[in-house]
């Protein structure tokens, strides 16, 4: 998904479109969605995509995962790349819904839509490269309410 927001701030020979580099910043999101439920899928389930991986996968609720990585306390206890992965999706979230439906918005700049996929790459790569334990406990923390 990098690749293809990347490619959408290419389109144009001279200048990408507006919609294009809005839906640039939007896709920049979605890898990072999608890497999460990946990575959650993979790590509570196993790399086998059966029915359970599926219904993890599927179980990620955008509003959740924002209210987790916004969870203060519970943020404290995972490690700098968890934090920061998590403070990028909360920021292309709100990057994505401007992008998305707040029309008139100021125009974007192709150094704009090119600043936020390199904020969704790091933030990948990060998390990638984070401990696996971290990253499951991560995956089960915006997945699962927390009782006390």
């Amino acid at each position: 998904m990098i690749e293809a927001a990347r490619g959408l701030t290419e389109l144009s020979a001279r200048r990408p479109t507006q919609a294009n580099l809005r839906r640039a910043v939007s896709t920049a999101y979605y890898a990072v969605f999608h890497c999460l439920s990946g990575a959650a899928a993979d790590l509570l389930i196993g790399k086998s995509r059966n029915p359970a991986w599926h219904q993890v996968y599927r179980a990620l609720e955008h509003g959740r995962i924002r209210n987790a990585c916004q969870h203060q306390r519970a943020m404290q206890g995972f490690p700098m790349e968890i934090r920061s992965f998590a403070e990028t999706f909360v920021t292309l979230q709100d990057k994505r819904h401007e992008a998305d439906y707040v029309l008139d918005a100021k125009p974007y700049r192709k150094s704009d839509a090119i600043t936020e996929i390199d904020a969704a790459e790091l933030a990948i790569n990060q998390f990638e490269q984070s401990d696996i334990e971290a990253r499951r406990s991560f995956s089960a923390h915006v997945l699962f309410r927390r009782r006390s």
